[in-house]
């Protein structure tokens, strides 16, 4: 099998989007512009002239110089991209590929992507399921626990409103105002920013809110669509919020607008529990 180490400044962009775009475990996670807003230094794997398959491996180094994997801010799982079958012994070929210079540390990769011998690095399989929206609208919310219709009540009794579309620098300010000011928080309020802008150029995705009847916003989402799923992205909502069952009330009015379609939503129990 043809794996070759690539330098990030050496990466084909075309062909390295095109692997990710057509793979049959594509996301919107391994496209180069979102790991250029998150992991800012990565290198590439690839299989073949075409890049027919490939895998980005974000690093940092230590104070001695020292290369590590690590996980980027802002992506729950990366993968081994490939428009080819996902064969245990395709995933294991590039995780043996991983060049020496490469001393150690940790990702956490999609369940296909997981290697049978993690070598030095340690590795972590995704978790969270996906909810498939192709049904109406009463069936996907049918099993719902009971508590999930006790906050749509308090929304409703809040008589909130949906806000269809925010600024990213709207969105951002709010998300800063219920997560709080630090030097992490700071840097992902304009990583997020950089994302949402690249997503709204391609027409991937809106920032949704709610809000009361004063107009005091209370939850935002903001929702990226690729690969035929949604990704809700980054999220926030206000101790009122929180109390007047906002969020829930957003993540209900995108089921009543994607219900019976071909899409399925990442990681939803999260908001289904919450």
């Amino acid at each position: 099998m043809d794996i070759r180490f690539i330098p990030q400044e050496d990466i084909d962009k075309q062909l390295y989007n095109s692997c990710v775009h057509f793979a049959t475990n594509g996301s919107l996670y391994g496209y180069d512009w979102y790991l250029n807003a998150t992991a800012k230094e990565w290198d590439l794997l690839v299989e073949g002239d075409n890049y027919v398959s490939a895998m980005p491996l974000p690093k940092r180094r230590n104070w001695l110089g020292r290369t590590y994997l690590t996980q980027p801010t802002l992506v729950p799982d990366l993968a081994v991209y490939s428009v080819k079958p996902l064969s245990p012994k395709r995933i294991q070929a590039f995780w043996d590929a991983i060049p020496e210079a490469y001393r150690g540390g940790e990702l956490t990769v999609e369940p296909a992507s997981v290697p049978k011998d993690s070598g030095r690095f340690t590795v972590t399989q995704a978790e969270g399921s996906a909810l498939f929206l192709n049904q109406a609208y009463e069936s996907i919310t049918d099993g719902f626990p009971p508590d999930y219709y006790s906050r749509m009540a308090r929304s409703e009794a809040a008589d909130l409103l949906p806000v269809p579309n925010l600024k990213p620098e709207a969105f951002a300010e709010f998300w800063l105002s219920v997560h709080g000011e630090s030097p992490e928080n700071d840097w992902k309020f304009h990583a997020m920013q950089r994302i949402m802008y690249q997503i709204l150029h391609r027409s991937w995705g809106n920032a949704a809110g709610i809000q009361t009847r004063d107009g005091e916003l209370l939850a935002v989402s903001f929702n990226a669509y690729s690969h035929g799923r949604i990704f809700p992205l980054f999220r926030a909502v206000s101790k009122a919020g929180e109390a007047a069952g906002a969020m829930t009330l957003l993540y209900d009015t995108l089921l009543r607008s994607h219900a019976g379609r071909s899409l399925k939503i990442e990681r939803f129990a999260e908001f289904v529990t919450e």
